[in-house]
């Protein structure tokens, strides 16, 4: 009976041993855990940051997490419930936050709490803000005008030129503030919201002086013409009224003027168009057809600066007008595309050049190109004859390091790298596919007694084809 006592006892207390040892289990777990989570310097379980799960990352890994998913986020303007624009973060300037904010969120977790992590999610943090300001405004002011289009109005609006311009009249109507919207993307995203509810971006459109809304119709209804190189363009009405500008002042009154930014921005598009800098140009080769080469440094651009401020301030005489566009740059008579009846080629296949003046034939000589060999090629593109010199001294180093100075009497740069026109009287013959192992530094080598006739006839500013 003794030894059947003995036996029951230590039945009963194998439960105990079995928690015993589950608990002291359990407790190495936690501690080690705890210890991991406190020194190891990575998130704990379920941490979520901008709507990535960052669980067993550092900082580093947890950054380029967060970038990779943020970049490629987009949010939503919406309007009583209805999506009216959707965009990327990265258009409006929004990222995420540096490796210093994702650094302060890791310090702030709590290691003892890891456990009920693996339960349930940390509260998802929020690190996502404007870091562009000026693309955030950009961004809200282009919206405020798209989405302001189609709205009706009050007479005019005190927020801004665009917002103003692009709205029509009636009544006690309400328009899309693109500072309020600005401010709204901002306050929402940093919120972890990602639908931006455009009822609170409204401004009332009003206009507290009857001189202003008859200034503001005599601004629109001007008619301005802009002369590009003999080519005139008519600015649209729609596009003058978004040069616009309605500007309140603390003390309640309003002025009008014209937006310099969106003129000029409207400028360097025509610029785009019509200037000839950095376009191709299309000929017909004295041997080889027609021909497509880019300009390179030759050609005029519109120095949009300048017009943009005058045709603001003309603009406020209420009064219709011509502006004449401000150009610079070589070859101002000719219009994108052209090349003119006065121009030097170079053709590098056939190793001969040819001078054109007013499409008639007066220089043809075999010449010497540069040696492609030892990465000597001659350029490429359209240039000018931007300098004339005589009895220079062309330095620069050979191929094997070595320098040299090679004496000329004639000298005609035609980019801004060295390259250029002169005499080569160490070249005993010219043409041919002598350039491919006598080749010169870049330059084009001409016959002297030829160098000295293209010194004289060809003037300055006039356009080098070489191809």
């Amino acid at each position: 009976m003794q030894r059947r006592s003995n036996h029951l006892k230590k039945t009963r207390k194998l439960p105990y041993i079995i928690l015993g040892a589950v608990a002291a289990v359990l407790v190495l777990i936690y501690a080690g855990g705890a210890i991991h989570y406190s020194t190891s310097n990575t998130f704990m379980p379920n941490t979520v940051i901008d709507g990535v799960n960052v669980a067993g990352k550092n900082v580093n890994q947890a950054q380029t997490l967060v970038n990779n998913h943020v970049k490629n986020q987009t949010f939503n303007l919406t309007e009583k419930n209805k999506v009216l624009k959707t965009a990327k973060y990265a258009d409006a300037g929004l990222t995420s936050s540096d490796n210093k904010t994702i650094a302060k969120l890791l310090n702030k977790q709590n290691a003892l709490m890891w456990p009920l992590q693996l339960v349930h999610a940390a509260n998802a943090d929020n690190t996502v803000n404007a870091t562009s300001k000026a693309k955030l405004e950009e961004f809200a002011k282009k919206t405020a005008i798209t989405l302001n289009k189609n709205r009706n109005t009050g007479s005019a609006s005190a927020i801004s030129a665009t917002e103003l311009a692009s709205s029509s009249s009636k009544k006690d109507n309400k328009i899309i503030s693109s500072t309020a919207l600005a401010e709204e993307i901002k306050t929402s995203i940093a919120k972890g919201q990602k639908d931006i509810d455009l009822t609170k971006t409204y401004q009332s459109a009003t206009v507290n002086s009857d001189d202003i809304q008859k200034q503001i119709k005599k601004y629109t209804a001007e008619k301005i013409t802009y002369n590009i190189n003999g080519t005139n363009v008519t600015i649209p009405s729609d596009t003058l009224k978004q040069w616009i500008v309605l500007t309140s002042k603390n003390d309640g009154t309003q002025t009008v003027s014209v937006d310099n930014a969106q003129v000029k921005a409207y400028l360097d598009d025509l610029n785009d168009k019509y200037s000839t800098y950095g376009a191709s140009v299309t000929f017909n080769s004295t041997k080889r057809g027609s021909q497509t080469v880019k300009n390179e440094i030759f050609g005029w651009t519109i120095d949009t600066t300048t017009d943009a401020a005058d045709i603001a301030q003309k603009i406020a005489t209420g009064k219709d007008f011509t502006e004449k566009a401000t150009i610079s740059g070589s070859g101002q008579s000719l219009k994108k595309g052209e090349l003119g009846s006065t121009y030097v080629e170079v053709d590098k296949t056939n190793q001969h050049m040819w001078y054109y003046k007013d499409g008639k034939l007066k220089i043809s000589t075999d010449v010497v190109t540069g040696m492609p060999a030892n990465n000597d090629d001659t350029p490429t593109g359209v240039f000018f004859v931007w300098n004339k010199k005589r009895n220079a001294t062309l330095k620069g180093k050979n191929t094997d390091g070595s320098n040299y100075a090679s004496p000329v009497s004639y000298w005609m740069p035609i980019d801004y790298t060295g390259v250029g026109l002169h005499d080569a009287s160490w070249q005993p013959k010219f043409g041919g596919d002598w350039y491919k192992t006598h080749g010169s530094h870049g330059c084009v080598n001409t016959p002297p007694a030829t160098m000295k006739t293209v010194y004289a006839e060809v003037a300055l500013g006039t356009p080098v084809v070489v191809f």
